[in-house]
């Protein structure tokens, strides 16, 4: 089947080229994290409030922390949840019930490499519920890996259960490791623990646990490093799925409309799967990376779907040339299929020439799709700014871009997205601050291009169109050079070449006859030759 595939090159980026009056406000608030790689925070909406949602760094060990602003800026409110029975503990993972209820899943160091497993439920206004800890002999060790939450009655995590681990740092570490599955009841009762074999189940897991209908979801590998989907329900009964057709782990996991799973593959592959609940594979897609096979490096952030079952990914995807003088470095590329895994149209962001660029979070609302992310502000080894790109979800367009550099030179990713009906915009994320990170959280009218570039690519002309031996490409006199790339109707690269501002002539002569798309600046046009 051929697959009409819709590319939209890079930008042209000149920083006047984009808008940065649509800021209305934005907040920094400490959260005295370490370092760039903290795990992320989140933002959402509540009733025209926004709720930022992340870990903060205190001395006793970290806490969750929700901060509330109003849509004028004003902080209404700071809560901290963790504070009790906990100290030297990461979090792990944390879930809110449909009452906002939250469950915090922390890992609490014990002792020379051995850590225990605390799991606590909190009322929104703080309060301590109940709380439940893990551990066991001094030569036992516990690590919690990921908490998955069914409805409001039933909280399921994942853990290693490590035995043999040394009682003073001279003693040698010989440690056998156990995968366990634990349910709990939202009263605090446990329901069962379950041991999974690791030569036929699971010996490692991957850091994701999905919980749909009255079942687990857990996925890993094998002793023999072999891919499974183990599904276990409320009453503790197992299946086990070995031919999954999965490879590379799993980043994310969803339900699709029409009730199947859809899989991102973990870090080094742009690849989906969707697999039926059972775990058997319907289909995968994997996008070609431009990386030698020993470099891996491409990776899917995050996946958003809509009511008829189209997909959107965006990520880090690497461009062509690598090692080579015109290496493109990283680039944010946003992908659009069918619910068959059918490519539609493809976004690819670059700023710069040899910038990194990264997405974290994608967004879908009023027929556009919002990514977040950081890209580098002048260069390799230069800090990140934040980026948020808006692209139509027809036809992968791009109709904006927002950059912001925070306080400092420092790194900054925005890591969360809020849109709203009217089109405007809250975002959160890591920015670097007091030689640490915190959260900037802004509002942003809209998320637009500026006129002078909607303008510029207006007066693009293409003819004769359709072709046989050449085309005409027009441009103002006065328009930049351009990048222009030829795609066939699988997506491969067939022709590539440079325009300028006046008339350009293209010779098409060794092409076949067909269907072509072809990038040029921020715009596709579709080229038919005869």
């Amino acid at each position: 089947m051929k697959h009409l595939i819709l590319l939209c090159a890079s930008l042209v980026l000149i920083t006047k080229t984009y808008s940065q009056s649509n800021l209305t406000w934005s907040r920094d608030f400490s959260t005295g994290l370490d370092n760039y790689y903290s795990k992320f925070p989140r933002i959402q909406e509540d009733a025209d409030t926004l709720e930022v949602i992340g870990r903060k760094n205190t001395p006793n060990g970290q806490r969750l922390l929700v901060v509330k602003y109003n849509l004028l800026g004003d902080t209404i409110s700071t809560k901290t949840f963790g504070n009790n029975l906990v100290v030297n503990n990461e979090i792990i993972d944390y879930k809110f019930d449909s009452l906002d209820n939250i469950y915090i899943l922390n890992k609490e160091k014990i002792g020379f490499y051995k850590s225990k497993i605390i799991l606590q439920k909190y009322s929104l206004d703080g309060n301590l519920i109940w709380v439940e800890q893990i551990q066991n002999t001094a030569d036992t060790s516990y690590t919690p890996v990921s908490l998955g939450l069914m409805t409001d009655s039933v909280i399921f995590f994942t853990a290693y259960e490590e035995y043999d681990y040394p009682i003073t740092p001279g003693d040698v570490i010989n440690t056998t490791t156990l995968s366990q599955l634990y349910a709990y009841h939202s009263d605090g009762t446990q329901l069962w623990k379950r041991e999974l074999d690791p030569s036929t189940e699971i010996n490692s897991f991957s850091d994701v646990l999905y919980v749909h209908n009255s079942s687990a979801f857990v996925f890993g590998v094998n002793s023999s490093n072999n891919f499974r989907i183990v599904k276990v329900d409320i009453n503790n009964n197992l299946t086990i799925n070995s031919n999954t057709g999965i490879l590379n782990g799993v980043s994310d996991v969803q339900i699709t409309p029409d009730n199947n799973l859809l899989i991102t593959a973990d870090f080094g592959k742009y690849r989906i799967s969707k697999v039926n609940l059972n775990g058997s594979l319907i289909w995968t897609q994997d996008y070609a990376s431009n990386l030698p096979i020993n470099v891996v490096a491409d990776e899917i952030n995050a996946i958003t779907q809509d009511s008829l079952g189209n997909i959107y990914i965006t990520g880090r995807h690497y461009g062509m040339n690598y090692g080579t003088s015109s290496y493109t470095n990283a680039d944010i590329l946003t992908l659009k299929y069918d619910s068959s895994g059918n490519l539609i149209w493809q976004n690819r962001y670059e700023y710069g020439i040899n910038n990194a660029d990264i997405a974290n979070t994608l967004t879908l609302k009023n027929g556009q799709v919002y990514v977040g992310g950081n890209s580098q502000r002048l260069g390799v080894g230069t800090d990140y700014d934040y980026v948020v790109l808006k692209i139509d979800a027809t036809t992968g367009l791009s109709t904006g871009v927002y950059r912001y550099n925070g306080l400092a030179d420092g790194d900054e990713a925005v890591t969360s997205l809020c849109v709203f009906d009217n089109g405007s915009l809250a975002l959160t994320g890591l920015s670097y601050m007091d030689t640490q990170f915190g959260w900037t959280t802004q509002y942003l009218k809209d998320v637009t291009l500026s006129a002078p570039a909607l303008e510029e690519e207006s007066k693009l002309r293409i003819f004769p169109n359709p072709a046989s031996e050449y085309f005409n490409i027009s441009f103002p006199e006065n328009a930049s050079t351009n990048d222009c790339v030829l795609f066939d109707n699988l997506g491969k690269e067939v022709k590539r070449f440079l325009v300028s501002g006046g008339e350009n002539q293209v010779d098409i002569s060794e092409l076949e006859s067909g269907s072509y798309m072809m990038s040029i600046g921020s715009d596709i046009q579709k080229i038919i030759i005869e």
